[in-house]
């Protein structure tokens, strides 16, 4: 009977991951419901790739999140050279306030493109900083905590013939 439940389970696993894309890189910096504006988000990439890919920031926010939308600012760098800085904003509500991501229950996942069809150069230790930069209607001061922010990842993904 066990051997029956494993083999079921690795089947269901494994329809799940084929449906995806395939990622050459995917990590994530979880917290705990306040993403503070000093912390910026860090990921580490070991080598370039030889071939175009699609750079994807993933946001997880919960009910607790009160805006409509989101304004990152998103870095990637070699060594001292800055190859990308963007300040980019996403829809993270509709107009009747419903959450665009994905989820069942309270933790909402969003997907957002940050460059598509990008050309990773083919170096070692390629860094992404992401960091949050929304401030409150009229103000010039950032907002110093995000309430609402569960996590943000940052994947790499392989473009599929289809796209």
């Amino acid at each position: 009977m066990l051997s029956k439940l494993s083999t079921l389970s690795l089947l269901t696993l494994g329809f799940i991951f084929s449906c995806s894309k395939p990622s050459f890189f995917m990590n994530y910096k979880d917290f705990n419901g306040q993403w503070p504006v000093y912390e910026k988000v860090l990921f580490t990439l070991d080598e370039g790739t030889e071939y175009p890919v699609n750079l994807m920031i993933y946001i997880r926010n919960n009910k607790h999140y009160p805006y409509s939308n989101l304004f990152l600012i998103a870095k990637l760098k070699t060594g001292d050279s800055l190859l990308l800085c963007d300040t980019l904003e996403y829809a993270m509500a509709d107009a009747q306030g419903q959450w665009l991501g994905k989820g069942f229950l309270e933790v909402k996942e969003s997907k957002l493109s940050w460059r598509e069809n990008y050309q990773l150069p083919a170096v070692e230790n390629i860094n992404v900083q992401l960091e949050h930069a929304l401030r409150s209607y009229n103000s010039e001061q950032g907002i110093d905590t995000l309430e609402g922010i569960v996590g943000v990842g940052f994947a790499v993904e392989e473009i599929q013939e289809d796209e």
